[in-house]
């Protein structure tokens, strides 16, 4: 099953880099294609806060909410599209409070016990899982994530078999497309 996913994965894949490329080039903010803009706004506060820009770019500099909602529009199962939409819609209220009106530490600490949940394999908070893996694909297979945030090796090119690491060397850039 897990193979055929990938399958399917890979062959839906093609359009959705086109449509997150040419999103990349567009001047104005393009516009959600899956989620409403209040699921959208959401998902970039989670991305931000899986991805903060440091010294490096961010999640939302490379924008990998729009690659999510392209991936999750065009290659998810209805029922993975449903149960991120409902993990975000669980997002909305925290404590009677609206959570866009929560401070940056709070919503992180929201974020970092939900992810905690998802890996005890919380059915409610599996959600964060996938939207974690997809944003970390989207981020690192950016031009920014691939060249700015890893160390990038351009192939093809001379094969060196052995590259030095020095402490505090950026981890060595590579792509594994799957998101579960």
């Amino acid at each position: 099953m897990k193979s055929l996913g990938v399958i399917a994965l890979s062959a839906g894949l093609p359009g959705v880099m086109n449509e997150f490329i040419v999103s990349c080039r567009a001047t104005e903010k393009p516009k959600p294609q899956f989620f409403s803009p209040k699921e959208f706004a959401l998902l970039e506060t989670v991305v931000d806060i899986i991805l903060p820009r440091t010294k490096t770019p961010g999640g939302l500099d490379t924008q990998t909410p729009v690659f999510i909602d392209r991936v999750v529009k065009d290659c998810m199962s209805r029922e993975d599209q449903e149960r991120i939409r409902k993990g975000l819609r669980g997002l909305l209220e925290q404590n009677g409070r609206p959570f866009s009106k929560l401070g940056r530490k709070e919503k992180a600490e929201i974020i970092r016990s939900v992810d905690e949940k998802a890996f005890k394999d919380d059915a409610e908070s599996v959600w964060l899982r996938i939207v974690k893996k997809l944003a970390l694909i989207g981020h690192f297979t950016s031009r920014e994530g691939m060249t700015k945030a890893l160390n990038y090796v351009k192939i093809p090119g001379h094969y060196e078999a052995c590259i030095p690491y020095k402490k505090g060397d950026k981890a060595m850039a590579k792509t594994f497309l799957m998101y579960w």
